[in-house]
This record gives structure tokens, sequence and C-alpha cells, in this order.
């Protein structure tokens, strides 16, 4: 088969209308291929907006009440203005800092915006002591400034043993004195402990960042299955070229027959 019998062939308006469908089906999966190798390199671009995640924003910024979080926003440095609710505070028990076990005294707080937001205020050697700290808490300062963390799961408190330590929002909304309006999903730990309370040693998540390469494998089919939907075009004209000559060679045998 020559270049000139193909385009003989593929000249013709049903090749050419197959043609399209082809490259459109190709360009769909060339932009799946091209969405696949994005979400491969995703960690590596969430690291390089880790480079500020220290430099302190306004946590109405980065999130809104009642959505979940996401990967941006967790463990960031924010500012939030807020008071504390006089009397709505809670300790959790079993909570290590700097590898000593103790407790952490949770405020409930609310934003000027009118959203509730969980502060994790400091910690204390026993729940006594982190108690004993909730007269000396100013309930309306200036703002807070602490990192912003995602909220954690109920379950992990011992309430067998009549012990709560886990931070969870949901569960906090249901003890809070005062009935929140709004809630964020995620919870402030605070950079600097109030009098009679230790600050909560709080560094910066650690996350794993490279090549997902899954993804990276999903990419590379796409572009595979691109050039098949090409390929499968070429295979069709060439098919119908080599039926047009088997038709022409068996008329020619039977005229001569």
């Amino acid at each position: 088969m020559t270049a000139s019998d193909f385009f003989r062939v593929a000249r013709r308006p049903r090749w050419i209308g197959v043609l399209v469908l082809a490259l459109a089906i190709a360009a769909g999966f060339a932009a799946l291929g091209q969405w696949q190798l994005a979400r491969s390199v995703e960690n590596a671009v969430v690291a390089e907006n880790e480079a500020d995640s220290e430099a302190p924003v306004a946590l109405a910024s980065i999130a809104v009440p009642q959505t979940p979080m996401n990967d941006l926003q967790v463990g960031r440095m924010v500012t939030v203005g807020a008071r504390l609710v006089p009397g709505d505070f809670t300790v959790l028990t079993g909570r290590s800092n700097d590898g000593v076990s103790g407790a952490w005294l949770v405020g409930h707080a609310v934003t000027v915006e009118g959203a509730s937001l969980a502060i994790a205020l400091g910690w204390a050697p026993d729940a006594a002591a982190a108690a004993a700290a909730e007269d000396s808490v100013p309930l309306d300062p200036a703002g807070h400034l602490g990192r912003y963390l995602v909220s954690e799961s109920p379950h992990d408190s011992d309430f067998e043993a009549g012990e709560r330590s886990a931070l969870s929002v949901g569960e906090l909304i249901n003890l809070w004195v005062e009935a929140p309006e709004t809630t964020y999903a995620g919870y402030l730990v605070a950079s600097e402990a109030p009098e009679g309370l230790t600050t909560i040693d709080s560094p910066p998540p650690m996350r794993e960042v490279g090549l997902n390469w899954l993804n990276l494998f999903y990419a590379a089919e796409w572009v595979i299955f691109a050039g098949f939907a090409i390929y499968l075009w070429y295979r069709l004209v060439r098919d119908a070229w080599e039926h047009e000559v088997e038709a022409r060679d068996q008329g020619a045998a039977a005229s001569v027959n």
C-alpha cells in the first residue's frame, strides 16, 4: 500500500468524519492524561505553597464555617478576633506535651462574625490544674494566634475509663453552654498560653512530598489510549483499501474465467 493509495481512501467524506471523531476522542484522552499528570505532582505544589505556612493569615481568609477543611488549611498559622464564652471551657485529659502526659484546657470562642471556634488554650500537668486556670483566662483578648488543625475523632477518647481526651469539634458543640450559630470545622492551638497554663507544643504537620506514581501511570495510559484512537482510524482506512483491492482482484479473476 502506497501513501497515495492510503490518502485516496482517507480523503473520502466517510473517513474524514471518522478522523474527526478519532481526533475528538484522542483530545479527550489527552485532557484526562493532563489531569492525571497534574494530580501526580499535586503534593509537590502543595509543598511549595507551604513555604509560607508559618506566616499568620486571618482565619476567615482561608476557611469558612460549616465547610470541611482542606490540605492547604491544615497546620496553617492563623489569627482570629474572638471572645471566649464565660464558663464554656472543657478539660481534655491524656494529652501529651513534649512527651509529658497532662491535660488541655479548651475554650469556646465566638468570632466577631458570630462563628464558633474551639481553641486549645494551654496544657497543665493534670485536669485539676487545667480547670483551675479558667479564672485567669482573658475572655476578650485583642486576638488569638495559633495553628489551625483538623478536628479529632471522638472515638479516640477512653469513655470507659471516664476520660475525654479527643478534641472533637462535633462533640464539643453538644457540650457548649452557648449553642453555636455556625462552627469552624477545625480547632485552634493557641501559640501563647494564658497564665497558669503551658503553651502547647504544636509543630507544623509533616507531609510526604513527591510524585504520585499511580496517577503518573494513569496519565501514561491516557496518552496511549489517545494514540490508539488515531491508530484505529488508520487501521480502518487500511482495511477499507485492502477490501477494495481484494474485491477488484476477485472481479478481475471472475472476468478471466
